[in-house]
């Protein structure tokens, strides 16, 4: 099978849960025979661009006539079998998907977040959860400045939202969409989404090496040192009682936690770390922490410590309550409730609960989460969204069949 891939990459020095995910879809699909061509544009790009172009800029996020050219042109030579469209925003636009139709080519996207429907893309206000836009035209969005605290910045990404949702600029151009959890799907079909066209489909997580042997000796936090990931929660319900704390991360919050590692010689900050070396302070975790206060689409986080053997305290929020299953791979607690996540982790940090919880979250990681069962999943995705499109192109087909022509 033939795939064209696009993906506009996020910048370089902002971690991208999104730009991992698509390499790793890429390496799978090239190693198991497939043929992909990787269509990307960097975000870093942005700075390179004269002042006239970055000024069109937040009028071609909202529909961009050169990129659908530009994809036109590249899609008409290489003649894919799908199409699969990850990030558009900001040099893609939605108009890729027009090219891809008119070319009557199979299209997949992946929502790997919330972006069709909030301005900031993670359904989160002063770092909190909040559903303000869902279904509506984002005005709320402009009136509280949620991307990057300006209302110009936003007032692009908000008019984008408002033209495409009731132009049903998606729903029209595109057969099969992606998410990583059934929390994703249930706000997109709450906005107005088709839930028939909706596939979950987790994302992969690689692991070599081995799995965690015992117990473990720390209690990890790998992430965001911010607010919203419920750092601020973490430390304040930290004491030494419950072991030794081990921060990977960088964030706003780094120098209140280096600050209390100071005074608090049970709590260790290693900031950001490469990826394989925050994976060797994971196998060595009693248990990890994921204590967050806004949605999480996904949690990737959540899916390394299971690959590792780890079992994993959670908020009771977004897809982390689809992912840790309480008592058995881990523990929920509820979000902003420092004492909830005192009792969790006291519980975890048990040596025998840490073990069997350990080995039910890595078979778990098993089951669903490995490269080969993503292989497989999506190459029946791609399968299905070529039927689809096909029983579409019928569907239509039959619909001007049955009218009279015009005299």
């Amino acid at each position: 099978m033939r795939v064209a891939m696009l993906h506009n990459r996020y910048r370089t020095g902002q971690p991208s849960g999104e730009n991992t995910v698509v390499a790793q879809t890429v390496d799978l699909l090239r190693n198991s025979g497939h043929e992909v061509d990787l269509y990307a544009r960097n975000s870093d790009d942005i700075a390179d661009l004269g002042r006239k172009d970055r000024a069109l800029l937040p009028f071609r996020s909202v529909w961009s006539f050169s990129a659908e050219r530009d994809l036109t042109q590249l899609l008409q030579a290489q003649r894919p079998d799908v199409v699969h469209v990850h990030n558009t925003f900001p040099l893609f636009s939605a108009s890729v998907l027009r090219a891809a139709y008119r070319l009557d080519l199979p299209v997949v996207a992946t929502l790997h977040n919330f972006r069709l429907l909030c301005a900031n893309a993670v359904l989160q206000r002063d770092g909190r959860p909040c559903e303000s836009c869902i279904g509506k035209l984002p005005l709320a969005a402009v009136r509280h400045a949620c991307y990057r605290e300006s209302r110009v910045q936003t007032l692009p990404l908000a008019t984008s939202i408002g033209v495409h949702n009731t132009l049903h600029t998606w729903q029209r151009y595109v057969d099969t969409f992606v998410v990583p959890s059934g929390f994703v799907r249930d706000r997109y079909v709450a906005a107005g989404f088709d839930a028939e066209r909706f596939v979950v489909k987790p994302h992969a997580v690689p692991h070599e090496g081995p799995a965690r042997s015992g117990p473990g000796d720390a209690v990890v936090f790998l992430g965001r040192l911010s607010e919203d990931k419920g750092f601020a929660d973490l430390l304040q319900a930290w004491d030494s009682t419950l072991g030794r704390l081990v921060v990977v991360g960088d964030g706003p919050l780094r120098a209140e936690a280096e600050e209390r590692a100071r005074k608090d010689l049970s709590v260790q900050v290693l900031g950001q770390l490469p990826w394989a070396s925050g994976m060797d302070v994971l196998r060595t975790a009693r248990v990890a922490v994921v204590p967050a206060r806004s949605y999480e689409s996904f949690g990737l986080v959540v899916v390394e410590a299971f690959a590792h053997g780890v079992p994993v305290v959670a908020s009771r929020l977004g897809a982390l309550a689809e992912l840790v299953d309480d008592g058995e791979t881990g523990a929920l607690t509820e979000p902003g409730d420092p004492e909830s996540l005192r009792k969790a982790i006291g519980l975890m940090a048990d040596p025998v609960t840490s073990i069997a919880c350990g080995e039910r979250a890595r078979q778990v990681y098993l089951e669903r989460f490995t490269p080969e069962r993503d292989q497989v999943a999506t190459e029946r995705i791609y399968t299905d969204a070529i039927a689809r499109h096909a029983a579409r192109d019928r569907s239509r087909a039959g619909r001007w069949a049955g009218r009279a022509p015009r005299v």
